[in-house]
């Protein structure tokens, strides 16, 4: 029968109209599907240390690159293209850009179908009987309202590209303070070397002066005991080293087996000596403070967002009902089918439900401006106090290296030269080395430190500080040692000049 083809084809189109919601996967997205299942899927369980995919988890082996005494800039090269922290905020700047588009986009309209499978129920009118009818509609929201989403969702990006900027200077500080521990470490290692082999020159000074009859055996005796506490200084420093080269590891996401390496020259770094300037630096740069601004912008939006409600949304819709003669009541129908439009909005009359959403807007705006002053604040404080401990330690190392090194060791020098010449006795001669020996090992922990402080104070600027010398006869105390260059940022980096708008579209 003809309204039994007409049902059919109507619940076709029903069940067609539900198929096309689910598209065939955009060829642009498999290899992410793919890198998703290679990469992203962890397993729910625990695995056994013998299990295959125990073995896929582990930390990749150290590049060649990294092998061998390397500066500071490779390490922090690797660590911004590899450390997972920055890769994960990196994809959740991505994962807030594809945001855009949906909230931007209209609702999916509505297609409805209804059906009357038999003339005695169904929809009888002068024309005829209907069996099916059609219904599309679409939702428009008021004026303005997709384009206040679309710059709500692009602050929401702003915000997560500061957490990049954030997690990128994190991951840069703390290679330089893992640099500085294994630098400290390796010096100290060094000196102990050398010492080794002084200690040495003292017992055999004084077995010479035990078989001359000039001294006793007691001499030779403590002669070795210092050579054996230095033995025990470097199972320390040993420890020490290898701490620091799984802390330099974790953040590269290499093995912590990895023979990594200083290329033990004296750190170098700049103490700046204008406050103010870095209080300005600190407000234009530093990520978490354009962090706070992008979410008062996004708040100002929601605001707005939240008037908007107070207008109704509009739906446009268009019908289509099939017209049979079949089954038709009224002898004289002629069949024709039915064509209507329609329009309907909702009616925002509920105004406490609208005024608190307004409210709310409002004092979340409030808020966020109040946590970028306490930011601003925070980092105000911890400006000076990186900035005071920073000229403290430069002051204490100038200090050391000037004055109290070059006595010790001239005062090791006239020791042991009376030793020789039987004016003082071995305990003399020790203590002085000993003066020497911990004056040096302070050296090099000083010189570290200054470098972790330097580092810190940089990260709370938000930037380089080389990379903004101050102004021509500014004060500038520089600290001893070359200068090392600024490493050249990989896309994405964070570090260097550029918007992080523009390093997150490079990479």
């Amino acid at each position: 029968m003809r309204h039994r083809w007409r049902v059919g084809m109507g619940a076709a189109l029903m069940l067609g109209g539900g198929g096309c919601a689910l598209p065939s996967q955009a060829p642009q997205y498999a290899e992410v599907a793919a890198n998703l299942r290679d990469a992203a899927i962890r397993p729910p369980h625990s695995i056994g240390p013998d299990e295959p995919m125990a073995a896929a988890l582990d930390p990749a082996p150290a590049p060649p690159g990294l092998v061998g005494p390397r500066p500071v800039d490779d390490f922090i090269r690797r660590a911004l293209a590899e450390n997972r922290t920055v890769q994960a905020a990196y994809y959740n700047v991505m994962a807030q850009k594809h945001r855009i588009p949906q909230v931007t986009s209209l609702e999916d309209p509505v297609v409805s179908n209804t059906i009357y499978p038999s003339g005695s129920n169904g929809l009888q009118t002068a024309a005829g009987y209907v069996p099916w009818n059609v219904l599309v509609a679409q939702q428009f929201p008021w004026f303005g309202t997709l384009a206040l989403r679309g710059e709500a969702a692009e602050q929401d990006v702003k915000v997560a590209l500061a957490e990049l900027a954030t997690a990128q200077l994190d991951v840069v500080e703390a290679v330089k303070r893992a640099y500085a521990d294994l630098y400290a470490n390796e010096r100290s290692a060094v000196i102990l070397g050398q010492n080794r082999a002084l200690v040495e020159d003292f017992i055999e000074i004084a077995r010479i002066q035990y078989e001359s009859g000039q001294t006793s055996q007691q001499d030779v005796l403590s002669a070795e005991v210092a050579l054996a506490d230095l033995d025990r200084e470097f199972v320390g420093i040993r420890q020490g080293i290898e701490s620091a080269r799984a802390d330099l590891a974790a953040l590269m996401h290499v093995t912590p087996e990895a023979p990594l390496q200083t290329t033990l020259d004296p750190p170098a770094g700049d103490v700046p000596g204008q406050v103010d300037r870095l209080y300005r630096l600190a407000v234009a740069s530093r990520p978490e403070l354009r962090g706070r601004l992008a979410a008062v912008a996004r708040d100002a939006a929601a605001v707005e967002l939240a008037k908007k409600r107070s207008a109704p949304n509009v739906t446009l819709g268009f019908n289509y009902g099939l017209v049979s003669e079949d089954d038709a009541l009224a002898p004289m129908a002629n069949g024709n089918d039915n064509l209507g439009v329609f329009v309907g909005f909702n009616l925002p009359i509920y105004r406490r439900k609208v005024d608190g959403a307004i409210l709310e807007a409002q004092a979340r705006a409030v808020a966020d401006a109040k946590l970028y002053d306490a930011e601003r604040d925070g980092v105000y404080r911890e400006l000076k106090d990186l900035l005071s401990r920073a000229r403290a330690q430069r002051e204490t190392l100038d200090l050391f290296r000037a004055s109290i090194l070059p006595r010790a060791r001239d005062a090791l020098d006239i020791a042991l030269a009376d030793y020789q010449a039987g004016g003082v006795d071995f305990l003399t001669l020790i203590s002085a080395w000993r003066e020497v020996l911990q004056i040096e090992l302070q050296v090099a922990l000083f010189e570290a430190e200054l470098v972790k402080s330097v580092a810190s104070l940089e990260r709370a600027v938000g930037l380089q500080l080389r990379d903004h010398p101050p102004a021509p006869g500014a004060e500038h105390l520089p600290v001893g040692g070359s200068p090392d260059e600024a490493p050249p940022p990989p896309p994405g980096s964070g570090v260097g000049p550029g918007t992080e708008e523009d390093r997150v579209g490079d990479r």
